[in-house]
C-alpha cells in the first residue's frame, strides 16, 4: 500500500504501478493538493516535470507539500547583509606577516665526565667499602634557571652479575657555592637497583653542579670473574623537569 499525505490528510491506497502525476490528480480535490504543491516520494523531491514518468510501488511514501516561501523571504536580507560584510573585508582587510628575530642557544644544559674519577680495589668473595668520589659535572645554560633532573643508569648490569652479590653507591648532588651545599635527595645506585634520579632546583643555588660518590659498599663472588666485569659504566642524562 502506498502512503499519501498531505498536510493533515492522510490515506492508504494501492496505487502501485500508478504514476506520481496520476496520483497527484486523483486525490487533488479530496486533499486539497495546490498545482503548486511539491512532492516528495520517499523523502527525495521528485521534479514535476518527472512526475507522469515516476510510477509508485506497493511500499512508497507519497507526501505533498507546500512550496515554503521562508527561503525566499530570507535571501534580500541574507544578500544584504553579505553585502555589507563583504564591504567591510574589501575596504578594511590586510595581510600582514613578521619574522621573530629569536636568540639560537645551545642544549639548555651541558653534562660532562669527570676529570678524576674515584677508584678501589674489588676482592674476590669479600665485602668492601667503596671510594667517595666526583662523576659528573651539570652545567646548565647561563640563562635557564629551571629545575633539571638527573637520572643515573648503571648500563652493564648484565656484566656486573658475574662480579657482585651487591653493589650499593651513595649518591648525592652539590651545587658550586663557596661551600658547596646539597641539591635534592640522597639515592643509592647499584645492583640491583640500576636507576636513579636526582631533582635540582636552582632557586638559591649556584651552578655548576657535581654529582659525586659519598659513600657505598659492595659484596662479591669468589675471584675469577672475566676482567673488567668489576667495572660499572654509569650514564648520566640530565633532562628538564616536566619534560619526556
Amino acid at each position: 500500500m502506498v502512503e499519501i499525505k498531505y498536510r493533515d490528510s492522510f490515506e492508504l491506497a494501492d496505487l502501485a504501478g500508478t504514476s506520481v502525476a496520476e496520483a497527484r490528480e486523483q486525490y487533488k480535490s479530496e486533499f486539497g493538493i495546490p498545482n503548486k504543491a511539491q512532492v516528495r516520494l520517499n523523502g527525495k523531491l521528485v521534479k514535476r516535470k518527472h512526475e507522469h514518468s515516476t510510477e509508485l510501488d506497493g511500499d512508497d511514501r507519497l507526501y505533498f507539500q507546500d512550496k515554503s516561501r521562508r527561503l525566499l523571504l530570507l535571501v534580500g536580507p541574507v544578500l544584504l547583509t553579505l553585502a555589507i560584510v563583504g564591504g567591510i573585508f574589501a575596504y578594511g582587510a590586510t595581510t600582514a606577516s613578521v619574522t621573530l628575530e629569536l636568540t639560537n642557544k645551545p642544549d639548555f644544559a651541558n653534562v660532562t665526565a669527570s676529570g678524576s674519577l674515584p677508584t678501589w680495589n674489588v676482592f674476590g668473595y669479600y665485602r668492601g667499602v667503596v671510594s667517595a668520589g666526583e662523576l659528573f659535572v651539570v652545567s646548565p645554560d647561563s640563562d635557564f634557571t629551571g629545575d633539571m633532573v638527573v637520572v643515573l643508569t648503571i648500563a652493564n648490569i648484565h656484566d656486573l652479575v658475574e662480579t657482585y652479590r651487591m653493589l650499593v653507591l651513595e649518591i648525592k648532588a652539590f651545587d658550586s657555592a663557596g661551600t658547596p651545599v646539597q641539591v635534592g635527595e640522597t639515592v643509592f645506585l647499584g645492583y640491583p637497583r640500576g636507576e636513579v634520579s636526582i631533582e635540582i632546583d636552582q632557586t638559591g643555588t649556584t651552578a655548576p653542579y657535581t654529582i659525586e660518590i659519598t659513600d657505598g659498599f659492595y659484596s662479591t663472588h669468589r675471584a675469577g670473574w672475566t676482567e673488567g666485569k668489576e667495572d660499572p659504566t654509569i650514564i648520566c642524562d640530565v633532562l628538564q623537569k616536566g619534560a619526556l
